[in-house]
């Protein structure tokens, strides 16, 4: 039984490697800027927590005057 998976497995790899190797498209416009004519745009700096509104642990409530009060109607 492991003779047959191990051939199952390696089959495709031996076959695969019979055929040529495949060439990889020109990636050089990856480092390239979009365009040479305009310049990149300067991006400054945002505070990731500028909206930071501190919530201090509190016990929890009653769920059901929580349910009440946010009934529809």
């Amino acid at each position: 039984m492991l003779h047959k998976l191990l051939l199952a497995g390696a089959a495709p790899l031996a076959l695969a490697s019979c055929g040529g190797a495949t060439v990889l498209p020109d990636a050089t416009f990856l480092t390239e800027p979009a365009s040479l004519t305009v310049a990149p745009r300067r991006t400054g700096y945002a505070d990731p927590i500028r909206n930071y509104t501190a919530r201090p642990v509190v016990e929890p409530a009653d769920w059901r005057e929580l349910n009440r009060s946010q009934e529809r109607g």
